[in-house]
Protein backbone atom coordinates (compact mmCIF):
# COMPACT_ATOMS: atom_id res chain seq x y z
CA UNK A 1 0.00 0.00 0.00
CA UNK A 2 1.41 3.45 -0.98
CA UNK A 3 1.66 6.21 1.56
CA UNK A 4 -0.33 9.31 0.52
CA UNK A 5 1.72 12.37 -0.41
CA UNK A 6 4.91 10.38 -1.03
CA UNK A 7 6.33 10.29 -4.56
CA UNK A 8 7.69 6.85 -5.49
CA UNK A 9 10.97 6.29 -7.32
CA UNK A 10 9.14 5.32 -10.50
CA UNK A 11 7.06 8.49 -10.31
CA UNK A 12 10.21 10.57 -9.89
CA UNK A 13 11.74 8.70 -12.79
CA UNK A 14 9.01 9.86 -15.12
CA UNK A 15 9.88 13.54 -14.51
CA UNK A 16 12.94 13.40 -16.75
CA UNK A 17 10.93 11.88 -19.56
CA UNK A 18 8.19 14.48 -19.13
CA UNK A 19 10.60 17.38 -19.61
CA UNK A 20 12.52 15.66 -22.37
CA UNK A 21 15.83 15.21 -20.51
CA UNK A 22 18.04 12.44 -21.79
CA UNK A 23 19.98 10.21 -19.41
CA UNK A 24 23.26 11.70 -20.57
CA UNK A 25 22.07 15.25 -19.98
CA UNK A 26 20.70 14.25 -16.58
CA UNK A 27 24.23 13.27 -15.47
CA UNK A 28 26.17 15.92 -17.39
CA UNK A 29 24.33 18.89 -15.89
CA UNK A 30 25.16 18.19 -12.19
CA UNK A 31 28.77 17.50 -13.18
CA UNK A 32 29.00 20.94 -14.77
CA UNK A 33 27.24 22.52 -11.79
CA UNK A 34 29.71 20.78 -9.45
CA UNK A 35 32.63 22.16 -11.48
CA UNK A 36 31.05 25.63 -11.29
CA UNK A 37 30.73 25.29 -7.52
CA UNK A 38 34.42 24.35 -7.25
CA UNK A 39 35.47 27.27 -9.46
CA UNK A 40 33.49 29.62 -7.20
CA UNK A 41 35.28 28.21 -4.15
CA UNK A 42 38.71 28.70 -5.74
CA UNK A 43 37.70 32.17 -6.96
CA UNK A 44 36.62 33.26 -3.45
CA UNK A 45 39.96 32.12 -2.04
CA UNK A 46 41.89 33.88 -4.83
CA UNK A 47 39.94 37.12 -4.29
CA UNK A 48 40.55 36.94 -0.54
CA UNK A 49 44.29 36.46 -1.13
CA UNK A 50 44.56 39.30 -3.65
CA UNK A 51 42.46 41.73 -1.59
CA UNK A 52 44.67 41.07 1.46
CA UNK A 53 47.64 42.14 -0.71
CA UNK A 54 45.85 45.24 -1.98
CA UNK A 55 45.66 43.87 -5.55
CA UNK A 56 42.14 44.33 -6.92
CA UNK A 57 42.49 43.69 -10.64
CA UNK A 58 39.46 43.58 -12.93
CA UNK A 59 36.99 43.45 -10.01
CA UNK A 60 38.42 46.52 -8.24
CA UNK A 61 35.01 48.26 -8.23
CA UNK A 62 33.55 45.44 -6.15
CA UNK A 63 36.46 45.23 -3.70
CA UNK A 64 35.86 48.86 -2.78
CA UNK A 65 32.99 47.31 -0.78
CA UNK A 66 34.56 43.96 0.20
CA UNK A 67 31.86 42.87 2.66
CA UNK A 68 29.11 43.21 0.05
CA UNK A 69 31.21 41.60 -2.68
CA UNK A 70 32.09 38.56 -0.53
CA UNK A 71 28.44 38.27 0.55
CA UNK A 72 27.38 38.12 -3.10
CA UNK A 73 30.04 35.53 -3.85
CA UNK A 74 28.68 33.43 -0.98
CA UNK A 75 25.13 33.88 -2.31
CA UNK A 76 26.31 32.75 -5.77
CA UNK A 77 27.74 29.62 -4.22
CA UNK A 78 24.54 28.96 -2.25
CA UNK A 79 22.46 29.22 -5.45
CA UNK A 80 24.86 26.87 -7.25
CA UNK A 81 24.71 24.37 -4.38
CA UNK A 82 20.91 24.45 -4.38
CA UNK A 83 20.86 23.90 -8.15
CA UNK A 84 23.22 20.92 -7.79
CA UNK A 85 21.17 19.26 -5.05
CA UNK A 86 17.83 20.03 -6.75
CA UNK A 87 18.92 18.60 -10.10
CA UNK A 88 20.26 15.44 -8.48
CA UNK A 89 17.07 14.98 -6.44
CA UNK A 90 14.76 15.41 -9.43
CA UNK A 91 16.71 13.75 -12.24
CA UNK A 92 19.81 11.78 -11.15
CA UNK A 93 18.63 9.90 -8.06
CA UNK A 94 15.42 8.52 -9.72
CA UNK A 95 17.46 7.27 -12.66
CA UNK A 96 19.94 5.52 -10.34
CA UNK A 97 17.10 3.93 -8.36
CA UNK A 98 15.45 2.71 -11.55
CA UNK A 99 18.74 1.21 -12.69
CA UNK A 100 19.05 -0.52 -9.33
CA UNK A 101 15.58 -2.02 -9.80
CA UNK A 102 14.36 -0.86 -6.41
CA UNK A 103 10.68 0.11 -6.54
CA UNK A 104 9.28 -0.96 -3.20
CA UNK A 105 9.11 1.04 0.02
CA UNK A 106 10.89 1.51 2.37
CA UNK A 107 13.91 0.28 0.35
CA UNK A 108 13.50 3.06 -2.23
CA UNK A 109 13.41 5.74 0.49
CA UNK A 110 16.53 4.39 2.20
CA UNK A 111 18.38 4.21 -1.11
CA UNK A 112 17.24 7.75 -1.98
CA UNK A 113 18.63 9.04 1.34
CA UNK A 114 21.91 7.18 0.87
CA UNK A 115 22.35 8.52 -2.66
CA UNK A 116 21.56 12.07 -1.51
CA UNK A 117 24.18 11.86 1.25
CA UNK A 118 26.72 10.49 -1.26
CA UNK A 119 26.06 13.32 -3.72
CA UNK A 120 26.29 15.85 -0.90
CA UNK A 121 29.65 14.32 0.09
CA UNK A 122 30.86 14.71 -3.51
CA UNK A 123 29.79 18.37 -3.41
CA UNK A 124 31.80 18.98 -0.24
CA UNK A 125 34.84 17.07 -1.52
CA UNK A 126 35.08 18.34 -5.11
CA UNK A 127 33.30 21.65 -4.60
CA UNK A 128 34.89 22.87 -1.35
CA UNK A 129 37.85 20.91 0.05
CA UNK A 130 39.85 20.16 -3.12
CA UNK A 131 39.44 23.67 -4.68
CA UNK A 132 40.38 25.27 -1.34
CA UNK A 133 43.58 23.25 -1.11
CA UNK A 134 44.47 23.45 -4.82
CA UNK A 135 43.82 27.17 -5.44
CA UNK A 136 47.16 28.76 -4.76
CA UNK A 137 50.24 30.10 -6.46
CA UNK A 138 48.87 31.98 -9.48
CA UNK A 139 45.83 33.51 -7.78
CA UNK A 140 45.92 36.66 -9.91
CA UNK A 141 45.82 34.80 -13.24
CA UNK A 142 43.07 32.44 -12.04
CA UNK A 143 40.91 35.26 -10.63
CA UNK A 144 41.23 37.33 -13.80
CA UNK A 145 40.20 34.53 -16.17
CA UNK A 146 37.50 32.96 -14.00
CA UNK A 147 35.94 36.38 -13.31
CA UNK A 148 34.66 36.69 -16.90
CA UNK A 149 33.20 33.19 -16.64
CA UNK A 150 31.53 33.78 -13.26
CA UNK A 151 30.40 37.39 -13.78
CA UNK A 152 26.86 36.54 -15.04
CA UNK A 153 26.17 34.35 -12.02
CA UNK A 154 27.58 36.96 -9.61
CA UNK A 155 25.46 39.71 -11.21
CA UNK A 156 22.39 37.46 -10.80
CA UNK A 157 23.32 36.97 -7.14
CA UNK A 158 23.80 40.74 -6.82
CA UNK A 159 20.23 41.34 -8.06
CA UNK A 160 18.90 38.79 -5.57
CA UNK A 161 21.03 40.35 -2.84
CA UNK A 162 19.48 43.78 -3.50
CA UNK A 163 15.97 42.30 -3.32
CA UNK A 164 16.71 40.37 -0.13
CA UNK A 165 18.32 43.38 1.55
CA UNK A 166 15.41 45.63 0.59
CA UNK A 167 12.85 43.19 1.99
CA UNK A 168 14.91 42.58 5.15
CA UNK A 169 15.24 46.35 5.65
CA UNK A 170 11.46 46.74 5.59
CA UNK A 171 11.02 43.85 8.04
CA UNK A 172 13.61 45.33 10.42
CA UNK A 173 11.80 48.67 10.39
CA UNK A 174 8.43 47.03 11.08
CA UNK A 175 9.93 45.09 14.00
CA UNK A 176 11.84 48.19 15.19
CA UNK A 177 15.13 46.32 15.02
CA UNK A 178 18.46 47.93 14.28
CA UNK A 179 20.63 46.88 11.37
CA UNK A 180 23.86 46.10 13.20
CA UNK A 181 26.98 45.66 11.11
CA UNK A 182 29.37 43.33 12.91
CA UNK A 183 32.89 44.69 12.33
CA UNK A 184 35.51 42.31 11.09
CA UNK A 185 38.06 41.42 13.78
CA UNK A 186 41.31 43.36 13.54
CA UNK A 187 44.21 41.29 12.20
CA UNK A 188 46.71 39.96 14.71
CA UNK A 189 50.32 41.08 14.64
CA UNK A 190 51.35 37.85 12.91
CA UNK A 191 48.60 38.24 10.27
CA UNK A 192 49.55 41.88 9.70
CA UNK A 193 53.22 40.97 9.20
CA UNK A 194 52.21 38.20 6.78
CA UNK A 195 50.17 40.73 4.78
CA UNK A 196 53.16 43.09 4.91
CA UNK A 197 55.47 40.42 3.48
CA UNK A 198 52.90 39.54 0.81
CA UNK A 199 52.58 43.19 -0.21
CA UNK A 200 56.36 43.52 -0.36
CA UNK A 201 56.64 40.36 -2.46
CA UNK A 202 54.37 41.78 -5.18
CA UNK A 203 56.04 45.21 -5.08
CA UNK A 204 53.14 47.05 -3.41
CA UNK A 205 55.31 48.04 -0.43
CA UNK A 206 58.84 49.41 -0.80
CA UNK A 207 61.79 48.05 1.17
CA UNK A 208 62.15 51.11 3.41
CA UNK A 209 58.45 51.21 4.29
CA UNK A 210 58.40 47.47 4.95
CA UNK A 211 61.36 47.73 7.32
CA UNK A 212 59.85 50.74 9.10
CA UNK A 213 56.51 48.99 9.70
CA UNK A 214 58.20 45.75 10.79
CA UNK A 215 60.41 47.70 13.20
CA UNK A 216 57.32 49.27 14.80
CA UNK A 217 55.95 45.82 15.63
CA UNK A 218 59.31 44.55 16.89
CA UNK A 219 59.77 47.65 19.07
CA UNK A 220 57.34 46.36 21.72
CA UNK A 221 59.12 43.01 21.92
CA UNK A 222 62.65 44.24 22.70
CA UNK A 223 64.31 44.94 26.04
CA UNK A 224 67.09 47.35 26.97
CA UNK A 225 69.78 44.66 27.02
CA UNK A 226 69.20 43.92 23.32
CA UNK A 227 69.99 47.42 22.03
CA UNK A 228 72.32 48.95 24.65
CA UNK A 229 75.97 49.78 24.15
CA UNK A 230 77.78 47.11 26.15
CA UNK A 231 79.83 48.16 29.18
CA UNK A 232 83.06 47.14 27.41
CA UNK A 233 82.37 49.79 24.75
CA UNK A 234 81.33 52.60 27.10
CA UNK A 235 83.49 55.74 26.95
CA UNK A 236 83.39 57.18 30.46
CA UNK A 237 85.33 59.65 32.61
CA UNK A 238 86.68 59.07 36.12
CA UNK A 239 85.13 61.42 38.66
CA UNK A 240 88.59 62.71 39.65
CA UNK A 241 89.55 63.86 36.15
CA UNK A 242 90.86 67.42 35.92
CA UNK A 243 89.87 70.02 33.37
CA UNK A 244 92.79 69.31 31.04
CA UNK A 245 92.22 65.54 31.15
CA UNK A 246 88.50 66.07 30.53
CA UNK A 247 89.09 68.37 27.57
CA UNK A 248 91.61 65.95 26.08
CA UNK A 249 89.08 63.13 26.49
CA UNK A 250 86.41 65.15 24.69
CA UNK A 251 88.67 65.93 21.75
CA UNK A 252 89.28 62.21 21.19
CA UNK A 253 85.63 61.21 21.03
CA UNK A 254 82.54 62.12 19.02
CA UNK A 255 79.92 62.07 21.77
CA UNK A 256 78.32 64.94 23.68
CA UNK A 257 77.36 63.05 26.87
CA UNK A 258 79.58 60.81 28.99
CA UNK A 259 79.04 58.73 32.13
CA UNK A 260 81.18 59.71 35.10
CA UNK A 261 82.33 56.91 37.42
CA UNK A 262 84.12 56.42 40.70
CA UNK A 263 86.44 53.45 40.88
CA UNK A 264 84.96 51.53 37.93
CA UNK A 265 82.11 51.75 35.42
CA UNK A 266 80.04 49.65 37.83
CA UNK A 267 79.72 52.78 39.94
CA UNK A 268 78.30 55.49 37.66
CA UNK A 269 77.79 58.68 39.69
CA UNK A 270 76.64 61.09 37.02
CA UNK A 271 76.59 62.20 33.37
CA UNK A 272 78.68 65.00 31.88
CA UNK A 273 77.21 67.11 29.09
CA UNK A 274 79.69 68.93 26.84
CA UNK A 275 77.50 72.03 26.92
CA UNK A 276 77.84 72.23 30.73
CA UNK A 277 81.63 71.99 30.45
CA UNK A 278 81.79 74.76 27.86
CA UNK A 279 79.56 76.93 30.02
CA UNK A 280 81.91 76.33 33.00
CA UNK A 281 84.98 77.36 30.99
CA UNK A 282 83.24 80.48 29.73
CA UNK A 283 82.23 81.51 33.26
CA UNK A 284 85.31 80.62 35.33
CA UNK A 285 88.19 79.67 32.98
CA UNK A 286 89.99 78.21 36.01
CA UNK A 287 91.33 74.68 36.38
CA UNK A 288 92.16 74.79 40.08
CA UNK A 289 88.52 74.92 41.15
CA UNK A 290 87.33 72.42 38.51
CA UNK A 291 85.52 69.23 39.62
CA UNK A 292 83.32 67.03 37.51
CA UNK A 293 80.91 66.55 40.41
CA UNK A 294 80.10 70.27 40.30
CA UNK A 295 78.96 70.29 36.66
CA UNK A 296 77.77 66.74 36.00
CA UNK A 297 74.09 65.85 36.02
CA UNK A 298 72.45 62.96 37.91
CA UNK A 299 72.62 59.61 36.14
CA UNK A 300 69.35 57.89 35.24
CA UNK A 301 69.22 54.12 35.66
CA UNK A 302 67.05 51.38 34.16
CA UNK A 303 67.14 47.56 34.46
CA UNK A 304 68.39 45.58 31.47
CA UNK A 305 65.08 43.71 31.28
CA UNK A 306 63.07 46.93 30.76
CA UNK A 307 60.82 46.93 27.71
CA UNK A 308 62.17 49.61 25.36
CA UNK A 309 58.69 50.82 24.39
CA UNK A 310 57.93 51.69 28.04
CA UNK A 311 61.46 53.03 28.47
CA UNK A 312 61.08 55.31 25.45
CA UNK A 313 57.88 56.86 26.84
CA UNK A 314 59.43 57.38 30.28
CA UNK A 315 62.59 58.99 28.88
CA UNK A 316 60.42 61.31 26.78
CA UNK A 317 58.29 62.32 29.75
CA UNK A 318 61.33 62.98 31.96
CA UNK A 319 63.44 64.62 29.20
CA UNK A 320 66.17 62.01 29.65
CA UNK A 321 68.73 61.63 26.85
CA UNK A 322 70.91 58.86 28.32
CA UNK A 323 70.06 55.88 30.53
CA UNK A 324 72.53 53.68 32.38
CA UNK A 325 71.47 50.05 32.08
CA UNK A 326 72.09 47.95 35.18
CA UNK A 327 72.12 44.17 35.57
CA UNK A 328 70.42 42.06 38.23
CA UNK A 329 73.36 42.57 40.63
CA UNK A 330 73.32 46.35 40.37
CA UNK A 331 76.41 46.56 38.18
CA UNK A 332 76.57 48.50 34.92
CA UNK A 333 75.50 46.37 31.96
CA UNK A 334 75.67 49.15 29.39
CA UNK A 335 74.01 52.39 28.35
CA UNK A 336 71.55 53.58 25.77
CA UNK A 337 70.38 56.94 24.48
CA UNK A 338 67.13 58.27 23.11
CA UNK A 339 68.77 58.12 19.68
CA UNK A 340 69.35 54.37 20.11
CA UNK A 341 65.64 53.93 20.75
CA UNK A 342 64.60 56.01 17.74
CA UNK A 343 67.00 54.05 15.52
CA UNK A 344 65.13 50.86 16.41
CA UNK A 345 62.21 52.28 14.40
CA UNK A 346 63.70 54.40 11.62
CA UNK A 347 67.06 52.67 11.22
CA UNK A 348 70.56 54.02 11.71
CA UNK A 349 70.83 57.80 12.05
CA UNK A 350 74.19 59.19 10.99
CA UNK A 351 75.30 62.75 11.66
CA UNK A 352 78.33 64.62 10.37
CA UNK A 353 80.54 63.14 13.10
CA UNK A 354 79.62 59.53 12.54
CA UNK A 355 82.17 57.42 10.75
CA UNK A 356 80.61 55.66 7.80
CA UNK A 357 81.28 52.01 8.52
CA UNK A 358 80.01 48.95 6.74
CA UNK A 359 79.49 46.37 9.45
CA UNK A 360 78.97 43.67 6.81
CA UNK A 361 80.77 43.71 3.46
CA UNK A 362 80.29 41.08 0.76
CA UNK A 363 83.80 40.37 -0.53
CA UNK A 364 82.70 37.58 -2.91
CA UNK A 365 79.51 35.64 -3.66
CA UNK A 366 78.64 33.87 -0.40
CA UNK A 367 81.53 35.48 1.54
CA UNK A 368 81.20 38.41 3.96
CA UNK A 369 83.34 40.38 6.39
CA UNK A 370 81.38 41.29 9.52
CA UNK A 371 82.03 43.10 12.78
CA UNK A 372 81.76 41.00 15.92
CA UNK A 373 78.92 43.22 17.14
CA UNK A 374 76.86 42.63 13.98
CA UNK A 375 73.28 41.56 14.91
CA UNK A 376 72.46 37.91 14.28
CA UNK A 377 68.97 38.61 12.95
CA UNK A 378 70.41 40.85 10.21
CA UNK A 379 73.03 38.22 9.36
CA UNK A 380 70.25 35.62 9.03
CA UNK A 381 68.29 37.86 6.65
CA UNK A 382 71.31 38.66 4.46
CA UNK A 383 72.67 35.11 4.24
CA UNK A 384 69.25 33.47 4.02
CA UNK A 385 70.18 31.01 6.80
CA UNK A 386 67.94 30.52 9.83
CA UNK A 387 69.83 31.23 13.08
CA UNK A 388 68.52 30.62 16.59
CA UNK A 389 69.26 33.91 18.37
CA UNK A 390 67.54 33.18 21.69
CA UNK A 391 70.83 32.82 23.59
CA UNK A 392 72.89 35.58 21.91
CA UNK A 393 72.35 38.72 19.86
CA UNK A 394 75.62 39.22 17.95
CA UNK A 395 77.85 37.22 15.62
CA UNK A 396 80.64 37.30 18.21
CA UNK A 397 78.25 35.88 20.82
CA UNK A 398 77.36 32.98 18.51
CA UNK A 399 81.04 32.22 17.77
CA UNK A 400 81.95 32.27 21.48
CA UNK A 401 79.03 29.95 22.23
CA UNK A 402 80.14 27.53 19.49
CA UNK A 403 83.74 27.62 20.75
CA UNK A 404 82.56 27.41 24.37
CA UNK A 405 85.32 29.85 25.31
CA UNK A 406 86.76 33.27 24.53
CA UNK A 407 89.59 32.86 21.99
CA UNK A 408 93.08 34.18 22.68
CA UNK A 409 94.30 37.24 20.74
CA UNK A 410 96.79 35.17 18.70
CA UNK A 411 94.15 32.59 17.74
CA UNK A 412 92.23 32.48 14.46
CA UNK A 413 89.65 29.74 15.11
CA UNK A 414 87.02 28.52 12.64
CA UNK A 415 83.59 27.19 13.62
CA UNK A 416 80.50 26.02 11.76
CA UNK A 417 76.80 26.69 12.29
CA UNK A 418 74.59 24.85 9.81
CA UNK A 419 75.64 25.93 6.32
CA UNK A 420 77.67 28.90 7.63
CA UNK A 421 81.36 28.88 8.50
CA UNK A 422 82.80 31.60 10.76
CA UNK A 423 86.51 32.46 10.50
CA UNK A 424 87.73 34.74 13.30
CA UNK A 425 90.09 37.36 11.82
CA UNK A 426 90.74 39.86 14.63
CA UNK A 427 90.53 39.81 18.44
CA UNK A 428 91.17 42.75 20.76
CA UNK A 429 90.81 43.05 24.55
CA UNK A 430 89.10 39.65 24.78
CA UNK A 431 86.54 40.72 22.16
CA UNK A 432 86.07 39.26 18.69
CA UNK A 433 86.37 42.28 16.42
CA UNK A 434 86.11 40.91 12.87
CA UNK A 435 84.88 37.66 11.32
CA UNK A 436 84.66 36.22 7.82
CA UNK A 437 81.39 34.40 7.15
CA UNK A 438 81.14 31.86 4.33
CA UNK A 439 78.08 29.99 3.11
CA UNK A 440 78.84 26.27 2.70
CA UNK A 441 77.42 25.73 -0.78
CA UNK A 442 79.65 28.51 -2.16
CA UNK A 443 82.66 27.75 0.00
CA UNK A 444 85.96 26.91 -1.70
CA UNK A 445 89.26 26.14 -0.10
CA UNK A 446 88.14 26.85 3.46
CA UNK A 447 90.24 25.77 6.41
CA UNK A 448 87.98 23.96 8.85
CA UNK A 449 90.51 23.57 11.66
CA UNK A 450 89.79 25.16 14.98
Amino acid sequence: MKMPGRMTASALGTVAAMVGISTGAAFLAPTLILILFGVLTAFRKAVHFLSSEGVKGVFHHFLDEPVRFHRRLALSQILTGIAYLYWNAIFVIPVLIRWAGVNRQPAASWLTSALFILLLFLLLLFGLVIPQRASGGKSGIFAKHSWYFLAPLIFLAAALDIILYSISGVILKILHLRDIEIPEPAPTEEEFLQMLEAGHAVGAIEDDNRELIANLFEFDDKIAAEIMTHRTEIEALPAGAGLEETMSFLYDTKYTRFPVYEGSVDNIVGVLHVKDLLFYREQTRGEDSFTLSAIMRPAWFTPETRNISDLFREMQQNHIQMAIVIDEYGGTAGLLTIEDLVEQIVGNIEDEYDEVEQEMIEIAPGNWLVEGSFPLDRLARITGVSIDDEEYDTVAGLVIDLLDRIPEENERPTVRYGSLTFHVLAISDNRIVRIRVTRAELETGVDHDQ
